[in-house]
């Protein structure tokens, strides 16, 4: 009985957050592959992902349409909270601008006093007024929604580092984690490339 509960209550969960997908910062559209990728703003770690892996998962999965890229912010510190929320208040082109200024400016604005005041002078640029800055961030709904959401997928996938990739293809998921880019991108075109073929084997069996 324990274990029909447990069953049930992890599809349930793979029911909650896949339709919760979409509030998720999104990379491209809708593909076979997914990958969901576990990263903070402030993570120094997640900041040289960024700088060196991620600019090749969106070269070769991406642009070419063979997976998805999902953003699930991981995190923690105020700063962070703030800025992953602001992300979301921008639309998808501007939220992705800023995810670049945030890890290239990741220093400053984590050293600084006031970080709310150096988002401010980067949002007003890219559309968002006053009024709308001080909105998002004072959105209780939107704060809570974005820690139910990490808590909910890290623990789903397991994840308790960052930055951490999670392939998903169909029933199949897969973690990778780590600084290696070789390793990284080598697994994961391997199993992008294993998974295509069967998708191609199955349906020409059709």
């Amino acid at each position: 009985m324990r274990f029909v509960s447990f069953i049930v209550a992890i599809l349930c969960a793979c029911h909650v957050y896949a339709r919760d997908m979409l509030d998720l910062r999104a990379f491209g559209e809708p593909a076979s592959s997914t990958i969901y990728l576990f990263s903070s703003p402030s993570c120094p770690h997640c900041r040289e992902f960024h700088k060196t892996i991620f600019p090749e998962l969106l070269k070769n999965y991406v642009k070419t349409k063979r997976a998805q890229i999902l953003v699930v912010d991981m995190v923690y510190d105020e700063a962070g909270i703030q800025a992953a929320m602001l992300m979301r208040c921008l639309p998808e082109e501007k939220s992705q601008k800023m995810m670049g200024w945030l890890f290239e400016n990741q220093s400053r604005w984590m050293n600084s006093k006031d970080s709310k005041k150096l988002f401010l002078q980067y949002t007003l640029p890219l559309g968002m007024t006053m009024k709308e800055f001080n909105s998002c961030l004072n959105d209780t709904d939107l704060r809570n929604y974005l820690l139910n959401q990490r808590d909910g997928l890290s623990s789903l996938y397991r994840v308790n580092a960052w930055p951490t990739m999670v392939l998903r293809q169909g029933n199949s998921v897969k973690s990778f984690v780590g600084s290696d880019k070789r390793a990284i991108l080598y697994g994961i075109e391997t199993d992008i490339k294993n998974f295509e073929k069967k998708t191609a084997a199955s349906k020409k069996a059709k």
